[in-house]
């Protein structure tokens, strides 16, 4: 793990404060945690989308979203369950979908040939395991209460570097080179409890845009609410779901990476 690395700065720096509290919180058998996510570009409005979440010690999430109405100035509502990159989705927004399926699948990879990962996963998991590479300037900040929680607050950064060392650990070579060439490191913030635990993460990342396109900024904040849930959390069976991944490479442009 990231954490067991971090030791330069002596045992109580703030770079090893939040590596250690990354992986601690990852230990967690289960729990419960809210999600605010902004999504902006000069393509578009920003696209706000709120939800809650449990999830479990297996790296699956399940949420509920809330989300911009495209025609409106409503919202609506969203079942999404992760596990991995693979994200399902249930609205009844989506209409009918093929043979009567219930769910949308999405693998947010687009698997390693890709070089244009999506960016709005619901993984709380996932964001840990980012928060475990941070490095470089890591400041310690303030005290602040989170939901009633004495906090420390930090801020620091996950630098390309980093990033491309944990894709290529998980195999994605092409994607590893990709953010060598484009990618751009992610601010984050991190507030800790007096047990080490994490009670809020926020994560702002920019992903640079294709040809003339702008780049995206993708800003993610999660409160962890509640520790030791061990929820039931289960993936829609592919029986079930409509699996989008392939047409949305295609409108993409996006190689099947064979």
């Amino acid at each position: 793990m990231f954490a067991s690395q971090q030791g330069r700065g002596g045992s109580d720096g703030p770079l090893n404060a939040i590596a250690m509290a990354a992986e601690r919180t990852q230990n967690e058998p289960g729990g419960r945690a809210t999600m605010d996510a902004i999504v902006s570009s000069s393509r578009s409005a920003p696209l706000t989308i709120t939800g809650k979440m449990v999830f479990d010690a297996e790296g699956r999430t399940q949420a509920v979203l809330t989300v911009p109405r495209p025609d409106s100035d409503g919202s609506v509502k969203m079942h999404a369950v992760s596990d991995g990159a693979v994200l399902y989705m249930r609205s009844s927004q989506f209409g009918s979908l093929p043979e009567g399926r219930e769910w949308i699948g999405l693998d947010l990879s687009l698997g390693q040939g890709s070089d244009t990962p999506l960016p709005a996963n619901i993984d709380a998991k996932g964001e840990l395991e980012l928060l475990e590479s941070v490095s470089g300037d890591v400041r310690k900040l303030d005290m602040e209460d989170v939901h009633g929680v004495r906090t420390t607050h930090y801020r620091g950064t996950v630098g390309v570097v980093r990033q491309t060392e944990r894709l290529r650990e998980e195999g994605m070579e092409d994607l590893a080179s990709v953010a060598e060439k484009k990618g751009l490191p992610a601010e984050v913030e991190a507030w800790i409890d007096a047990d080490g635990l994490l009670r809020r993460m926020r994560i702002v990342q920019i992903q640079p845009g294709k040809g003339d396109d702008g780049p995206t900024t993708i800003d993610m904040r999660i409160d962890f609410l509640e520790f030791g849930v061990e929820p039931k959390i289960d993936v829609p069976d592919s029986s079930e779901v409509f699996d989008m991944t392939p047409l949305v490479k295609e409108k993409l442009g996006v190689s099947s990476g064979e």
